[in-house]
């Protein structure tokens, strides 16, 4: 659930403002919450900057973003979803 998923992110030793970037990222569907794909991003997305010292995207990389969410992404982008 998303307060378990809150709970995660504290733990990684980020600072709040890479934590809402992060967060923001991961939140695809803009509803507040992360579903299992966005969790998953998420977490991609942490040990990316934790692990191997990556910046934070200014945006998700098509590469990063689930299955479940491109068409949402491609309508929000105005066009067709291109991997």
């Amino acid at each position: 659930d998303t307060a378990t998923a809150r709970e995660v992110l504290v733990k990684t030793g980020l600072q709040k403002d890479q934590l809402r970037q992060i967060w923001n990222l991961s939140d695809i569907d803009r509803d507040g919450y992360f579903d299992h794909d966005e969790y998953v991003v998420a977490m991609f997305l942490v040990d990316a900057v934790v692990q191997k010292g990556r910046p934070i995207p200014k945006e998700l990389p098509s590469s990063v973003i689930p299955p479940s969410k491109r068409e949402l992404v491609a309508e929000r982008q105005g066009g067709t979803f291109l991997s």
